[in-house]
């Protein structure tokens, strides 16, 4: 290697960083269609009645607060699931709102595979408050 005068050779690195290269791949192709784990309803039902008896026993609805609550619900019920169902993607939609003799009704649609994707729906209700949560768990493969 020949030296230019002034400039000493220096052995040149990539410009990427470390934490924006492609991580180890840890599991090869495994061609698998089925799913490791089956899924439970019971299993996904219990959870969720679980999470809503810490979060939302004795709620009372604040329309500032609120929010942060539903937020909070749906967060726990996707850590607590995401990593039993390694091949479902674990969706929460969740609606709090305020009790005033009012009729909610809520509909989602989205192509569905019959076999493998399936749902848990829970509500619950206190004085002032109603909160109702969706789990969808829909297979990635």
């Amino acid at each position: 290697m020949s030296e230019i005068t002034g400039i000493k050779p220096t052995e040149r690195t990539s410009m990427i960083g470390l934490e924006f290269k492609r991580p180890i791949q840890v599991y090869l192709p495994t061609y698998q269609l089925e799913p490791r784990v089956p899924l439970s309803l019971h299993q996904i039902t219990v959870a969720v009645d679980d999470i809503l008896d810490i979060c939302f026993n004795g709620h009372v609805y604040q329309q500032a607060l609120s929010p942060a609550v539903a937020t909070r619900i749906a967060a726990m019920i996707v850590r607590t699931l995401k990593y039993v169902y390694d091949r479902y993607r674990i969706l929460c939609v969740v609606a709090i709102g305020q009790k005033r003799s009012q009729s909610y009704n809520n509909a989602i649609g989205f192509i569905w595979d019959g076999q493998r994707d399936m749902y848990v729906d829970r509500h619950r209700e206190e004085p002032t408050a109603f909160v109702q949560v969706t789990v969808f768990a829909v297979y990635l493969d």
